[in-house]
């Protein structure tokens, strides 16, 4: 979870979507989905579908009950996240509404249909829609020793090159069905120290769509959805998410709030709830 947390000094670090935002809509049911998003050293041949069919399916555990799968869905995704986000969010609602197109994904997996029906919005926190160049991603690992350059470098990478084939079909998939979710796209504001320049440009972070907010929001793309209690990023946010949860309503704007810093980290599958 080192992408949502705020690291202090005085070892009392902030995960806000457990530490703040309860307080702030206390009816709100937390859940988190991990990855493999590795840059160097990842072995995994997961890719973009794979993720999204295991967030599928774990998520349709976690949602068993009648009453549970009642519930609003407003997802988050910072950075791949976000990509593996649209291809979930196409893949159920394709599910729901043609089974024929869903066959090319899978054929049997029609329980996902009240994921598709129950999502409202889709929050993104520097998604690379159409990509940033390897050397980009490659500068997000600071430590790098001389053993790291006999590790295989993730496929991640390569999926994530501007224009790639399979960021290209992602969103495409998705432009078919985003208007039925509130989108609010963070786009990040402060440069990279490595390379001098932010990870996911302005144009890459944005999907150009009529109903999507675009905010910036202070800070690189290491520290972009990293919150302390009293920081005005997170209000921003906390209001976006409540909003989300209505469904698409509004034309996009631009706005920018906020400041900080962080640090990446890389994670296996997993599904945790409040």
């Amino acid at each position: 979870m080192a992408s949502w947390t705020h690291e202090s000094s005085s070892g009392e670090d902030t995960l806000w979507l457990k530490d703040l935002l309860p307080h702030r809509i206390p009816n709100a049911r937390v859940m988190t989905f991990s990855y493999m998003a590795t840059i160097i050293g990842n072995a995994s041949v997961g890719g973009i579908r794979d993720n999204a069919r295991a967030l599928l399916g774990l998520l349709t555990d976690e949602r068993e009950d009648n009453e549970d799968r009642k519930r609003p869905i407003v997802f988050l995704g910072h950075s791949l996240g976000g990509i593996i986000i649209k291809q979930t969010s196409w893949t159920s609602l394709a599910l729901y509404l043609t089974a024929g197109q869903a066959l090319r994904i899978a054929n049997n997996e029609a329980n996902f249909s009240d994921i598709a029906r129950c999502t409202k919005g889709i929050l993104f926190f520097g998604t690379p829609h159409r990509g940033a160049t390897a050397a980009k991603w490659l500068s997000l690992v600071t430590d790098i020793a001389a053993t790291a350059y006999d590790k295989p470098r993730s496929a991640f990478v390569d999926v994530l090159e501007p224009n790639s084939q399979d960021l290209m079909d992602v969103s495409e998939d998705f432009r078919s069905i985003a208007t039925r979710y509130a989108l609010i796209t963070f786009v990040e504001q402060d440069i990279f120290d490595n390379i001098g320049s932010v990870i996911v440009e302005k144009h890459s972070a944005v999907m150009e769509l009529a109903h999507e907010e675009v905010m910036m929001l202070s800070g690189n793309h290491l520290s972009l959805c990293k919150f302390t209690a009293g920081d005005k990023r997170f209000d921003a946010v906390c209001r976006r998410i409540k909003r989300a949860a209505r469904g698409p309503q509004c034309q996009g704007n631009f706005d920018q709030v906020g400041e900080f810093h962080g640090s990446f980290d890389g994670r296996d599958f997993r599904l945790s709830t409040r």
